[in-house]
């Protein structure tokens, strides 16, 4: 089974897409995203899972923006050279740091490195149900003027077309040579969208693989779960909150009254409801410094929803011990997660608990 390298999207239909690889480190993310913003046009963004681990808020602001964010491997390596098991382990990792980074599953299109590629890599990413997506190289990955990027790829910006730029610290005449080629597809009536749509337009749908952990309640409890109580104060808790910058917020909401709201209504996610009697608060030093919103099917208690207020790996400690305190006093065995996958599991690790990262089926 071979997968489809989308080349271009529908060439009858008035579209095009820009879209930008790798992700920078020096140079602000800004200079494209205000391009875009100005000139009205939604990008795509071929970030490595390595960049959205390092830089997760500017992560969840590609898409706050209304922008489309995708693998680009996690350490960028030539995928040619790579052996099947390096190959799925570049792709599970990227997905990973993406749905941390975001609270989102992945997406499963992706570009290569380099486009650096042979045809047994496509029939790997196959087996994941991955497309992959090409396009015109702009030529911008040489640090090349925006006048030279914009001739080289005015010629051939046409329906359906997908330019291929970098967002990166080499690629500075990159925006400005955006702000140009877009205005040129404007003038020539294409409409600037995203890879979805762009798949869309050929018949192609994306698909999205989320990730989950399951944790073992141990047996022996050793550790107190002090600090945290039944939420008795939502207004309160939205108001603290807000200011965490979380993504559950940041991603979602654009006002205290919408996010209040969001907090006072029963969640139902991943085919569970919300036991609206264990909404639970950590309070510390007369403030919240996280919540938890779960719910309960079968012989799991079900993390549907939490935030803390410090973004450690040992908050994650304190929360991992409620669960399990209030999984064990419901004669529950197992915990499930779909946030902080690699940190919990990592945490479940140095507490000696058994725990698992799976594909959340």
């Amino acid at each position: 089974m071979s997968v489809i390298d989308v080349w271009q999207g529908d060439v009858n239909q008035a579209i095009c897409a820009f879209t930008f690889d790798d992700g920078p480190s020096q140079l602000p993310l800004e200079l494209w995203l205000d391009v875009l913003e100005q000139e009205g046009v939604v990008g795509t963004f071929f970030f490595t899972g390595e960049w959205m681990d390092r830089y997760p808020d500017k992560a969840r602001e590609i898409l706050s923006q209304g922008h489309v964010l995708a693998p680009h491997t996690y350490h960028h390596r030539r995928m040619e050279e790579v052996p099947k098991s390096v190959f799925l382990e570049q792709l599970k990792l990227t997905e990973l740091a993406y749905q941390e980074a975001t609270g989102l599953p992945c997406p499963s299109f992706m570009r290569f490195p380099y486009c650096s590629y042979r045809e047994e890599n496509l029939d790997w990413l196959a087996e994941w149900g991955y497309l992959d997506i090409e396009g015109i190289d702009s030529g911008d990955w040489a640090g090349r003027s925006a006048e030279d990027i914009v001739a080289k790829v005015e010629p051939i910006l046409d329906k359906g077309a997908i330019v291929v730029m970098h967002s990166n610290d080499i690629a500075k005449g990159s925006p400005d040579a955006l702000r140009s080629l877009i205005r040129i597809a404007k003038q020539r009536g294409l409409r600037g969208v995203g890879i979805p749509e762009i798949l869309e337009s050929v018949g192609l749908e994306v698909g999205y693989r989320p990730w989950k952990i399951t944790v073992e309640v141990p047996t022996k409890l050793e550790n107190s779960t002090e600090g945290w109580v039944p939420l008795n104060n939502s207004q309160e808790l939205a108001a603290q909150s807000i200011e965490w910058s979380i993504p559950q917020y940041t991603l979602q909401f654009t006002s205290e009254s919408e996010w209040l709201e969001h907090l006072e209504n029963p969640l139902r996610e991943f085919g569970v409801t919300e036991n609206r009697q264990l909404f639970s608060v950590k309070e510390f030093s007369g403030s919240y410094w996280g919540y938890v919103r779960v719910g309960v099917t079968k012989d799991t208690l079900v993390l549907l929803d939490y935030a803390v207020k410090e973004a450690h790996a040992d908050t994650l400690v304190y929360l991992l011990r409620w669960a399990a305190e209030t999984a064990s006093g419901l004669g529950l065995t197992r915990i499930e997660a779909r946030r902080d996958i690699r940190k919990l599991n990592e945490m479940c690790r140095q507490l000696g608990w058994q725990s698992e990262i799976k594909e959340d089926q």
